[in-house]
């Protein structure tokens, strides 16, 4: 088991559920968000992207969008 530093310094999508548990209340309902994200992500069986952008977003290089299936955030900037 990890001491409470250790989980603190462990990124969230790699807490196990007993380390999740001993975060505050706020932790854990933030914890549980991000796994249930992840799981999502991981069963979509192939990420295809919706644009969800403006004629103006696109001018700027600004590329709004996410997967038609699972929600994910798939904007990029093309202006850099």
């Amino acid at each position: 088991m990890r001491t409470m530093e250790e989980i603190y310094k462990t990124p969230v999508g790699l807490l196990t559920d007993e380390e999740i548990a001993m975060l505050d209340p706020a932790g854990q309902q933030y914890a549980r968000k991000v796994k249930t994200i992840m799981a999502r992500e991981a069963a979509c069986p192939g990420h295809e992207r919706e644009d969800t952008g403006t004629a103006d977003d696109h001018r700027y290089g600004w590329h709004p969008g996410r997967c038609r299936r699972c929600g994910r955030d798939m904007s990029y900037d093309s202006s850099g």
